[in-house]
């Protein structure tokens, strides 16, 4: 798949911002961070999703670009939950030919992460030989029923919940994780106090007995989410 095939989704509404004309770069794997150097972890071909927490000012953008662009990324989507993609960002962008796009505010990452594991899986199973794309890929080519079973495993109880009690933790887990689990952007973003975001998120680790401030415990619940999102989008679709 290409970047520019998203661009074609007009429900995800993202915008181009920088080296519009290199967004047909082939996309192999999909990779979420908000670390100022993700580098190490890059081999090249990611579509690189960020939710910006990185950037503590205008000075931050140009090292992150470049370490990108030295591992030749297809592509960074920012996310504007906290805030529009700053000018700094789109010109380092354009000076170290890094397609841009702005991922709006409704359109959460977690659901272009799940977008894009989709389709890179659906292109995986055209060939056999070919290696899943990510991790989240891996999860994905598991049967529906497995992938059903997670998903009620990790999610279930909240889901519950929400229905229980007409809420939405799993739409603020969503944003939360979207907002690399910042207190401050995550709130701002649900238009919340964060003393109200800090009780509904102990009530999400309650109910799913995941703690978020582990790593290995925001990987299970972004995998259950997006996977969840992904079956979103398949009723739709159907």
């Amino acid at each position: 798949m290409k970047t520019a095939d998203l661009l074609a989704d007009p429900d995800l509404r993202l915008r181009p911002l920088a080296c519009a004309d290199a967004l047909d770069r082939p996309v192999r794997q999909v990779f979420v961070t908000d670390l100022p150097d993700p580098s190490r972890y890059l081999d090249g071909g990611e579509l690189v999703l960020t939710g910006l927490m990185w950037r503590r000012g205008p000075y931050d953008s140009v090292p992150f670009v470049a370490a990108l662009a030295a591992r030749r990324v297809a592509a960074l989507a920012a996310g504007e939950a906290a805030a529009p993609v700053p000018g700094d960002l789109v010109e380092a962008c354009e000076r170290y030919g890094v397609p841009l796009v702005a991922v709006p505010a409704e359109t959460t990452l977690s659901r272009v992460m799940a977008i894009v594991v989709r389709r890179l899986d659906a292109e995986t199973a055209e060939g056999d030989t070919a290696v899943p794309a990510s991790h989240a890929a891996l999860l994905a080519r598991l049967p529906e029923d497995a992938r059903r079973r997670f998903r009620q495993q990790v999610l279930g109880a909240v889901i519950g919940y929400d229905r229980r009690h007409r809420s939405d933790l799993l739409g603020t887990l969503t944003q939360f994780l979207a907002c690399s689990c910042s207190w401050t952007a995550a709130a701002r973003a649900l238009n919340l106090h964060v003393n109200t975001l800090r009780y509904r998120v102990r009530r999400i680790e309650q109910l799913t007995g995941r703690d978020l401030s582990r790593l290995e415990d925001r990987v299970d619940l972004l995998l259950a989410v997006s996977l969840a999102a992904s079956a979103r989008e398949g009723v739709r679709a159907s």
